[in-house]
C-alpha cells in the first residue's frame, strides 16, 4: 500500500514541478516595455543594522536603476513593510539605495505596509495611478508576480526580471520552492483590488 501511494504521488508530483518550471521559465526571460508610466519594485529582506539589502533585494533594484535612469518620466513603487527580524522597513532601505544611485526622490513612493506578494500590488494602487506598470522582481518570481498584479486590478503590465545565478542556493530552493507557492498563490490569494489613489 505504501509503495502504491508512493509511486502515484511521484507520478504527480514531477509532472507538476517539470510543468511548473517549464512556465516558471517561460517569464524569466520577459522583457519592459519601453516608457512606462509606473515601476513597481517588489521588496525582499533586508539585513543588518543600519539595514541594507540582501543580495535578492540588491539584484532587483540593482536591474531597476538603469531602465529608471533611460526613462526619466517613469515613477517607481518601492514595497515593503517591516518584518520580525528586520530593523527597517523594505521599501525605506530600498529608497534610500535608489537615491544613492541617483534616482530622484520626488519620483520614488514608498508602500510600506505589505508582508505578501499580494498586498504589495493592492497597496500599491492605492499610492498613485499606474497606468502602463513594469513589475520587477527575481527572475523565478515573475510568473507569480504577473498572476497577483493582474488579480488585483493592474492589466497593463511588463515585467524586468532581475536574474538569480543558476548554480545559487536561492535557484535551488526556488526550483521545488515556486511551483507550490505558484500553487498556493493560485488556489488562495485572491485580492480584492480596490480603487486607485484611496490614500
Amino acid at each position: 500500500m505504501t509503495g502504491k501511494l508512493l509511486k502515484y504521488s511521484l507520478s504527480f508530483l514531477l509532472p507538476f514541478f517539470i510543468i511548473g518550471n517549464v512556465l516558471i521559465a517561460h517569464y524569466k526571460g520577459i522583457e519592459p516595455e519601453p516608457g512606462a508610466d509606473s515601476m513597481i519594485i517588489l521588496g525582499a529582506q533586508v539585513i543588518g543594522n543600519p539595514a541594507k539589502p540582501s543580495r535578492t533585494l540588491r539584484e532587483r533594484l540593482d536591474v531597476a536603476i538603469p531602465y529608471l535612469k533611460e526613462n526619466p518620466n517613469t515613477k517607481v513603487i518601492v514595497c515593503g513593510g517591516q518584518g520580525r527580524k528586520e530593523t527597517a522597513t523594505e521599501s525605506s532601505v530600498m529608497k534610500s539605495y535608489l537615491i544613492n544611485n541617483g534616482i530622484e526622490s520626488q519620483r520614488i513612493y514608498e508602500e510600506n505596509q505589505s508582508t505578501r506578494t499580494a498586498h504589495q500590488f493592492i497597496y500599491s494602487r492605492s499610492l498613485t495611478e499606474l497606468g502602463k506598470t513594469v513589475i520587477v522582481t527575481s527572475d523565478f518570481h515573475m510568473l507569480r508576480s504577473f498572476m497577483l498584479a493582474k488579480r488585483s486590478g493592474i492589466e497593463d503590465i511588463s515585467g524586468l526580471p532581475a536574474a538569480v545565478g543558476r548554480e545559487s542556493r536561492e535557484t535551488r530552493r526556488a526550483f521545488f520552492r515556486e511551483p507550490l507557492a505558484l500553487l498556493n498563490s493560485f488556489l488562495f490569494d485572491h485580492p480584492q483590488p480596490q480603487s486607485d489613489k484611496i490614500i
